[in-house]
């Protein structure tokens, strides 16, 4: 053993101390005192518990992660603190449960630990736990432990040492990337730098800084007065109003963008950033350090995008998140509430403006600048000239604390859609009213029969009543249960019964009452058809069943093609389709009516609809009398028509294919005098963003 710690002790020298050197230090000890297991602990001092224990090596190598923090163990606290305090070895026996220690084979589970306390100088530098040692490890009976723990002593002592010389070369190593960091960081600004003294008001400019402007050392002396006549005197207000402002601990630093003669004559804009960098014993200020950026270009870019916004119609202004207006832009000559120079530099909720106005407002700025989308709105405001008009407002992110508006005056814009849904509902009402005569007359065929039909029950009931009433009176006489009718009550029974003839009424009953329930179905599905296309769409868009739709409307439109037109369907399968159905079933019955009317005498409609990838299409043709390429140019042309005068507003086609493009869909048509007519209207199943019935 000797000659093995004369090797780690020459190891350790030559090239400290190690964890494989620490871990054949903990198997030498092992082996001399015949131990089943051992570590090698650190000890530490530590802020909540005193000391603390970190595992370095153990054996076997598994036990270290078993182990863990031995000071997290209550059972060895107490054993661990007792070695400390007393820098000697201490044992405990019992502990097996405690260990947790993998058994070894050929070796008894361990039962008991020994700790031995490693001290140099008196300081307390780690632990040695051993297992299954047979009596105390003392000098006696091995007279090379005290070497030995002097040995573990010095290896813990220089792994100590290499660890903090580690942690002090990584600590310099991160120390010299910072630094070489701020070097590449101020190399990149270094020439963009102004040093200035003010007790002497020296004010030395960096290389950059002269390049910035065209001037060499020579031309430029370092002093501030040499600065102010390079500044715009414009400028110089407001430069010495943030400088005074920052000098008197109004701001933390300053920052203002000021414009400088170059050499060439012509002015360059500055931006500086600066800040005090020292002051004197009273906490006078005596030095100011600052860097410059050339923002010549970008200013040249924003006088490009002012020009180009004071071209646009629309009103234009920027607002910040707090509500302040840094930007205003009339581009429209129409009175606003107030004038411009009362809305630069203030807070909108400072203005006199209606509150549900601001509040809106803000609320849209502040989620746009959050959230970086896009919001648009519309508002009502009454402008100076007391006239309330309807705006359109578009917000987006303009930087990290603002955002641009865009303003537009939207009134003649609604007015004209308001009108072009009054067209709409015009024709839609022409439509009824043309209609109307037709669905009268296919609502009195079933009315006259179920009338018919409920006359001659009435007519049979009142027959019918006084065998009815005999037959409740003998019904309900004393003894009915048991009476034997007689041969003069029988008599009149059998009267009665061929008076009313019941034989032929229990004949014709059920042919009555299926003849009434099929007219009064009739009924109901030509007034479910007639709701259905007088109904006001929702505000969103519905999935429809467009198959559905079209036998609807046929129903409605039936007495306009039962007596010239024998209609064919071929519905093919197809998905909902995301629409509005109101809209779409005027569309149909345009079409529908239209192909009717083209036929003068007999002829046929057919009504075929299929799937075509992501579109839904709706084909509806005719035998009728067809069209001319000068008439096919003009068809959706407003207010034209080929019907004679006061049969037809011109405005079903030009509404049908309105309806169907805000669809995101399309209308063709195909057609040659004498061929008849085949329109075909697709439709995708997916409506995406439609516009509301209003718009």
């Amino acid at each position: 053993m000797l000659h093995a710690l004369l090797e780690i002790q020459s190891e350790l020298i030559r090239g400290g101390a190690t964890l494989p050197l620490l871990d054949r230090f903990l198997g030498l000890l092992l082996e001399h005192t015949g131990g089943a297991h051992g570590f090698l602990a650190e000890v530490r001092p530590a802020r909540e518990t005193g000391l603390r224990f970190p595992l370095l090596v153990s054996s076997p190598p598994t036990w270290r992660e078993r182990l863990g923090e031995l000071s997290s163990h209550p059972s060895l606290r107490s054993l661990l603190d007792d070695a400390i305090s007393r820098g000697q070895p201490v044992s405990s026996s019992g502990l097996a449960a405690l260990l947790d220690a993998p058994p070894v084979p050929g070796a008894p589970a361990p039962d008991s630990l020994w700790l031995l306390p490693l001290v140099s100088q008196g300081e307390p530098l780690g632990l040695l736990g051993l297992t299954h040692l047979q009596g105390a490890p003392d000098a006696e009976r091995f007279p090379l432990l005290p070497a030995a723990l002097t040995a573990g002593a010095n290896l813990l002592l220089s792994w100590r040492r290499e660890q903090q010389r580690r942690a002090r070369d990584e600590a310099h190593r991160l120390e010299q990337a910072k630094l070489e960091e701020l070097k590449q960081a101020l190399t990149s600004v270094e020439d963009a730098l102004w040093d200035w003294k003010l007790p002497t008001g020296e004010l030395r400019f960096s290389r950059r800084w002269r390049a910035l402007l065209g001037y060499s050392e020579e031309e430029l002396k370092p002093r501030v007065s040499q600065w102010q006549r390079l500044c715009h005197p414009e400028d110089l207000p407001e430069v010495r109003q943030h400088v005074l402002a920052h000098l008197e601990g109004i701001s933390p630093y300053f920052e203002f963008a000021y414009r400088a003669r170059h050499k060439s004559g012509e002015w360059a804009w500055i931006l500086s950033r600066a800040r005090i960098v020292a002051r004197d014993e009273q906490g006078k200020p005596v030095r100011i350090m600052g860097t410059d950026v050339d923002i010549t270009a970008r200013k040249n870019s924003e006088a490009r995008l002012s020009a180009l916004i004071r071209t646009i119609p629309d009103l234009l202004f920027r607002i910040r998140l707090d509500g302040t207006l840094v930007d205003w832009n009339e581009g429209t000559p129409e009175p606003t509430a107030l004038p411009p120079e009362a809305f630069l530099g203030k807070k909108i909720q400072d203005l006199p403006l209606p509150r549900s106005f601001i509040e809106l407002t803000l609320e849209k700025v502040q989620r746009v600048i959050r959230e970086g989308t896009l919001a648009v709105y519309e508002y009502d405001l009454e402008a100076m000239d007391k006239q309330v008009r309807r705006y359109e407002a578009r917000v987006v992110r303009g930087g990290p604390d603002e955002a641009v508006c865009i303003v537009r005056n939207i009134s003649e814009r609604k007015l004209v859609e308001e009108r072009q849904v009054q067209l709409v509902r015009a024709e839609k009402l022409a439509s009824l009213g043309q209609l109307a005569a037709g669905i009268a007359h296919e609502i009195n065929n079933p009315v006259s029969y179920v009338t018919s039909n409920l006359r001659l029950l009435e007519q049979q009931l009142a027959e019918l009543r006084p065998l009815l009433e005999l037959q409740r009176e003998l019904l309900e006489g004393a003894g009915a249960e048991d009476r034997v009718l007689s041969a003069d009550q029988l008599s009149r029974l059998r009267a009665l019964w061929e008076r009313a003839d019941v034989e032929y009424l229990l004949a014709e009953l059920p042919e009555v009452l299926h003849e009434s329930l099929t007219g009064t179905r009739r009924i109901k599905e030509i007034v479910q058809s007639l709701r259905s296309f007088a109904r006001e769409d929702e505000d969103r868009p519905q999935e429809v069943d467009l198959n559905g739709e079209l036998e609807s409307t046929l129903r409605m439109v039936w007495n306009e093609l039962k007596y010239k037109c024998e209609v064919k369907r071929d519905f093919g399968t197809l998905p909902p389709v995301t629409c509005y159905p109101t809209q779409i079933t005027q569309v149909f019955t345009n079409l529908l009516v239209n192909a009717a009317q083209a036929i003068e005498t007999q002829g046929e409609i057919r009504v075929r609809t299929w799937r075509r990838e992501h579109e839904a299409v709706v084909e509806i043709s005719d035998t009728g009398k067809g069209m001319t390429p000068e008439t096919l140019a003009r068809l959706f042309t407003p207010f034209f028509t080929t019907k004679p005068r006061g049969q037809g507003t011109g405005l079903g086609l030009s509404i049908s294919r309105d309806i169907i493009t805000r669809h995101g869909g399309r209308i063709e048509v195909r057609s040659e005098p004498g061929q008849g007519s085949t329109f075909t209207v697709y439709l995708p199943f997916e409506g995406g963003k439609l516009p509301k019935p209003s718009e």
